[in-house]
């Protein structure tokens, strides 16, 4: 109707082929079915900019397919338990295992520059003092 081309629609949309196929010949069903083809519905009608609904309502009409409450309004989950409220994301025994890891790493590394320490003082020679005489006596 509008002269857009199916290779088009196709790349705009991704939708198949033999799916807008199926649309355009109204062979329901070679479609998938449930949300898809409303949601194939629904794109087409965005990109060749006609009124979303009103396509629905054709399709709904040709179809009998009036989708499901779940796909038009959102309803809350019933849940049957409530959620703790702090959950940790990650485990405590993570976290021991990481302080434990960076407390070696520093042990490590305080002995290691002990020793360094330690061998550049053997290796350096005893500083002889001198203490002259007091009083000019050079005996």
């Amino acid at each position: 109707m509008r002269g857009v081309s199916l290779e088009e629609i196709t790349s705009a949309t991704r939708i198949g082929p033999r799916f807008l196929q199926a649309l355009e010949n109204e062979r329901w069903n070679e479609l998938p079915g449930g949300v898809f083809n409303r949601g194939f519905v629904k794109a087409i009608a965005h990109y060749l900019g006609i009124d979303e609904e009103a396509l629905l309502g054709e399709y709904t009409l040709a179809t009998g397919d009036a989708g499901t409450p779940s796909a038009s309004v959102p309803r809350p989950i019933a849940r049957t338990a409530p959620l703790p409220l702090n959950e940790p994301k990650t485990p405590w025994i993570t976290w021991v295992l990481a302080v434990v890891v960076i407390a070696a790493i520093v042990a490590g590394g305080i002995l290691l520059w002990r020793r360094h320490v330690a061998k550049r003082n053997a290796a350096r020679p005893a500083a002889v003092i001198s203490v002259a005489p007091a009083n000019g006596d050079s005996h």
